[in-house]
């Protein structure tokens, strides 16, 4: 029987075509002889299945089961996939096409502008570099489903490239890209409405007013418009968000706190959003409208305080150190020199950060430009002041007046000897201006026989007092004359002597009087040129000081188009067509969710 049943089993199992039995190193299996072992994909395991001659009776119920349960989990892995296929490939979807039913009406695009970071502006090749996210919504009535046909389905996230976009790009690019950095996902819920909010890192250009820099402000704009479509096919408008039931326009760049990074040299003072429409253009022209967005901000100047101005103030004032300085040290010329290279470094530095515009001069370099002028002239009025200290009385003569009353006028103190000759000359020595003048006297006084009798008696060891008894009468005339032509050449080269005294003392009192006249003139160019540089630096510095941007970001227009002051009830013909009210709550609800969780991810820098 054993052999019988075994030569059953194998007939049964080549009729069936089944998998052998378990081998023996696996577990004992006493099931019954109808079920038969086949190979797990999965776990590499044997299984039993339902064989073809099982009874009736278990058949219908077993098939049944198992064809629900897969059924039932296909429909549920497969709901999703589905209605993409239903709206892509049964409805026919073009991309190329766009989303109207008639030919004749333009596609709403509604815009909104989110900053990240205001990454830098280089102001020599005039380029703003910013990290944005661009918001897009618009209805492509081919893409909507009745969700209670696909198991309320209410967001699908489809690939942007297979869907119409609206080719919205940055018209003032500075890098000739016109591509957002990531083309993501875009969100459709069941009435049409596609949502897409691609990030990008944008170049653009932005003219730079240079006139007050370092206090200077800029006007930096993000021009958008279609590359392919024109006013006829597509109507670019400002986002609507709704604020307490409310719908008003977002007419402002969004700023998320939770995601921005604020920059070490711009503060962000103004930020509107505008529609330009340029009636000039013809509609069929994409240079139409634009939705343009504003950035006014200021600089920051404490950086260029600390390491340009502040040194370049206080080296400026060193030049006023060189009319302290004796003209007989001969550094006067060393230190007005070395200012004016300073200042010509610093405006080296200056230039390498500046765009090269003739359209206006910079603050600073005014400033530098101001300083080296007054450097130069204090350059010229030291080469003035060492040619006046070092003429002499055989070169030059001196006018009275420079020589008596321009010391007085500028109120030059000198010493008390001086009050001989004038007020700006030096003394002459006290003794030897005595002994010229004891000298002068006695030999005035004293006859020539008197001055022979005393040179004798000085000879021979014998003195004289000077008393009026002691002169002998002169008896022999011939031996007067005698002694007289002795004593000539001693006399006359006395006088001489003299004489060169009187000429050199004059001369060095001459000699004194210009350098006099030298200190008068520093003292002159003092007073002149230090009040003009202090004037001057904060007259300057002043202009900068007071250049504000303006309260309003346009003139003529008393909105401040921020958040807090929204107009309220500004909606357009082209939303109520669109959306009802319900509908476009739930949108905007949907689309604040979807932004929330993309500024999340951006803030790890994970699209």
């Amino acid at each position: 029987m054993h052999v019988n049943d075994n030569n059953n089993d194998n007939n049964n199992n080549k009729d069936t075509g089944a998998a052998s039995p378990p081998p023996q190193d696996q577990d004992t299996w006493s099931g019954p002889r109808h079920m038969v072992w086949s190979r797990s994909r999965t776990h590499g395991r044997y299984r039993a299945s339902c064989r073809t001659t099982m009874a009736a009776d278990m058949s219908g119920p077993c098939v049944l089961l198992v064809l629900s349960l897969l059924i039932a989990g296909g429909v549920a892995r497969n709901e999703e996939e589905r209605l993409i296929n239903y709206l892509l490939k049964e409805k026919a979807y073009n991309k190329e096409l766009r989303p109207v039913e008639n030919q004749q009406e333009p596609v709403a695009v509604y815009l909104a502008l989110t900053l990240s970071n205001l990454i830098s502006l280089k102001e020599v090749d005039e380029t703003l570099l910013t990290n944005v996210w661009i918001e897009h919504t618009w209805i492509d009535h081919r893409l909507s489903w009745n969700m209670t046909e696909f198991d309320d389905i209410q967001v699908i996230r489809l690939p942007s490239k297979m869907v119409w976009l609206p080719e919205i790009v940055l018209e003032n690019n500075n890098d000739a890209r016109f591509e957002v950095a990531y083309y993501c996902n875009v969100l459709v819920d069941p009435s049409g409405s596609v949502y897409w909010l691609p990030p990008a890192i944008f170049r653009s250009s932005c003219s730079i007013n240079v006139n007050y820099f370092p206090f200077d402000w800029q006007n930096c704009t993000l021009k958008f418009t279609s590359l392919t479509y024109n006013a006829k096919e597509i109507t670019m408008l400002l986002k609507e968000d709704y604020i307490e039931d409310q719908k008003h326009t977002v007419e402002w760049i969004v700023i998320d706190p939770a995601s921005w990074t604020e920059n070490g040299e711009w503060e962000v003072i103004h930020r509107p959003a505008k529609k330009n429409v340029y009636k000039h253009i013809p509609m069929e022209s994409n240079k139409h409208q634009d939705i343009t967005f504003y950035l006014i901000i200021k600089r920051k100047p404490l950086f260029y305080i600390v390491n340009i101005i502040i040194p370049c103030v206080l080296i400026s004032f060193l030049a006023s150190l060189v009319y302290y300085l004796p003209a007989d040290s001969g550094e006067k010329m060393t230190l007005s020199i070395s200012v004016l290279l300073a200042q010509s470094v610093f405006l080296l530095l200056i230039s390498q950060r500046l765009p090269e515009t003739s359209m206006s001069i910079p603050l600073i370099v005014k400033y530098l430009m101001f300083i080296m002028v007054l450097v130069t002239i204090v350059v010229l009025n030291c080469v003035v002041v060492l040619n006046l200290h070092f003429r002499t009385p055989s070169t030059h003569v001196m006018t009275e007046w420079t020589k008596e009353r321009l010391p007085r006028f500028l109120r030059m103190s000198h010493p008390a000897e001086a009050e001989v000759s004038w007020d700006g000359a030096l003394p002459r020595r006290s003794s030897s201006a005595g002994y010229i003048a004891m000298a002068e006297e006695y030999y005035s006084v004293k006859s020539r026989s008197e001055l022979m009798f005393e040179k004798q008696s000085e000879r021979h060891g014998l003195t004289m007092r000077a008393t009026p008894s002691a002169v002998m009468p002169v008896v022999d005339g011939e031996a007067t004359e005698q002694l007289y032509g002795e004593m000539k050449p001693a006399v006359d080269g006395a006088n001489y002597i003299i004489k060169h005294m009187h000429k050199k003392n004059d001369y060095n009192e001459e000699k004194d009087n210009w350098s006099g006249i030298a200190r008068t003139v520093d003292r002159l160019c003092l007073f002149l040129v230090t009040p003009v540089m202090t004037a001057g630096t904060i007259i300057i510095f002043l202009m900068g000081y007071y250049n504000h941007p303006p309260p309003l970001p346009f003139a003529g227009d008393h909105h401040n188009y921020r958040e807090e002051s929204a107009r309220l009830g500004n909606t357009s013909l082209l939303t109520s067509h669109f959306f009802s009210r319900p509908a476009a709550m739930a949108l905007t609800a949907l689309m604040v969710s979807v932004q929330v969780g993309l500024m999340s991810a951006s803030g790890s820098r994970k699209p």
